[in-house]
């Protein structure tokens, strides 16, 4: 084999293993940025009462609280993170199970 065949089967082995590390690096930050599984029914209802909500932007997103002025910008990759972890907080302090019901309060 000569060494431009050499060469350009290096190339060719190069593109490959870069196009699969750069995918390898998006499937795995993909999966970490996913929120956790949650039942879609509840959640659907008990998410029209939640005073966050996202708001897109040149850089990603950002998250509003009703009501309020504050705006968080988190890093892309933790904005469903973050913003879950909000809910969470909110959902302590405002919601209760009573039985068979969700009640959830006022913050008044």
């Amino acid at each position: 084999m000569t060494s431009k065949g050499r060469i350009n089967e290096f190339k060719q082995w190069l593109t490959y293993r870069t196009n699969y590390t750069f995918f390898a690096l998006g499937y795995k930050t993909m999966q970490e940025s996913k929120q956790a599984p949650k039942s879609q029914r509840i959640y659907q209802e008990i998410k029209k009462y939640s005073p966050y909500s996202l708001e897109r932007r040149i850089g990603g997103f950002q998250i509003l609280m009703e009501g309020s002025d504050v705006k968080e910008k988190p890093p892309i990759k933790e904005v469903y993170n973050r913003l879950d972890q909000l809910d969470k907080i909110w959902g302590k302090k405002y919601i209760s199970i009573n039985g068979d019901f969700v009640i959830i309060k006022d913050k008044d």
